[in-house]
């Protein structure tokens, strides 16, 4: 019996020697696997990997939350048409995720104010802020309104949102790979990722979806984060922008404002044109009317005149004769023979 604990001790000690050794072979091994392959090296974790705030985005039936749920590995969100922004959180890949989910864009269940609260609610939920803007683009069911998408995003979260955003295709087993790359080099999607410098992710749909596609797209995730420094999306930003766009509001009231004066002015003008015209005109007449008959007026006194010397020297012709005396002359008044 002795024998027979003393052998198993010995089993024991012999066991965890090879253990220890196989443990410090593999230990030197990635070492040396690391120092031949540092581009595979493991970045030192940062403090904002412990906690990843992931907001999706995209027009209303994309699919945001079967993705959400693809991404927290459970059916955390309903799959219906949301109306209202909600969080779910989860652990995947040893670090904590927190998704929200928002209404889908041009949502005609909502109104535009009623969207603008729910951005806001979302931003609320995601305190402090969302590290990444997923936009959510479906392969098989993208549609030219989303074209539009990108200023609906702006309008919503300013422009400072696309260093925080990234484009994320789902249902990338439905389509082939010619396909795909149309669908990417398609006018309309390099609109959508010229905002964003290009960054994208493409995965299968929720149900093919499998645990090495979250990995890659939480490693594309960390890459961009890296170009921010951990930085997140914050209150500031949104109220920066709300500032913004009252500020072009109010320009736009006023340039508004301008322009109907403006107009205003403009259909006054022939109307006022015409009145100067017609003043014009009838100052102009009223001067030559008025010249003419100065003119006429000046003729006929001249006339008048011409006549009355006329007269005068026939009458002085008839009346009177010449008398010499002297060397000097004068009138001698003869009556008219006709006047008696």
């Amino acid at each position: 019996m002795f024998q027979c604990h003393d052998s198993l001790r010995s089993n024991t000690f012999i066991l965890s020697e090879r253990l220890n050794y196989c443990c410090e072979t593999y230990r030197y091994q990635l070492n040396q696997h690391r120092e031949m392959n540092p581009e595979l090296t493991e970045p030192d974790e940062a403090p904002y990997l412990n906690e990843l705030r992931i907001m999706l985005l995209g027009v209303s039936g994309a699919g945001k939350s079967p993705t959400a749920n693809a991404i927290l590995g459970r059916e955390a969100f309903k799959e219906s048409r949301t109306r209202e922004s909600e969080i779910q959180r989860g652990r995947v890949e040893d670090r904590n995720i927190s998704i929200i989910d928002t209404p889908g864009f041009f949502n005609t269940q909502l109104t535009d104010e009623e969207m603008k609260k729910q951005m806001m609610k979302s931003l609320y939920l995601s305190n402090p802020g969302p590290h990444v803007f997923l936009l959510i683009i479906n392969l098989e069911t993208f549609r030219e309104e989303q074209r539009n998408i990108v200023q609906q995003i702006q309008e919503n979260f300013g422009e400072e949102v696309f260093l925080f955003t990234m484009v994320l295709f789902i249902g990338r087993e439905k389509v082939s790979k010619r396909e795909f790359n149309q669908i990417i080099e398609s006018e309309e999607i390099q609109k959508i990722l010229n905002y964003i410098e290009g960054r994208f992710h493409a995965m299968n749909s929720n149900d093919e979806c499998d645990l090495n596609q979250i990995i890659k797209l939480l490693k594309g995730i960390d890459e961009m984060l890296k170009n921010t420094g951990g930085q997140n999306y914050s209150n500031e930003i949104y109220l920066k922008n709300l500032r913004k766009l009252k500020e072009q509001k109010e320009r736009f009231k006023n340039d508004e404002k301008r322009l109907k004066q403006e107009e205003e002015r403009m259909k006054h003008e022939p109307v006022r044109k015409g009145q100067e015209e017609r003043e014009g005109i009838n100052q102009e007449e009223e001067i030559i009317t008025k010249s003419k008959e100065s003119r006429i007026k000046a003729d006929s006194e001249k006339k008048q005149e011409d006549v009355s010397e006329k007269k005068t020297q026939y009458l002085r012709g008839k009346d009177a004769t010449v008398q010499e005396t002297d060397g000097k002359y004068s009138y001698i008044k003869v009556s008219c023979l006709l006047c008696k």
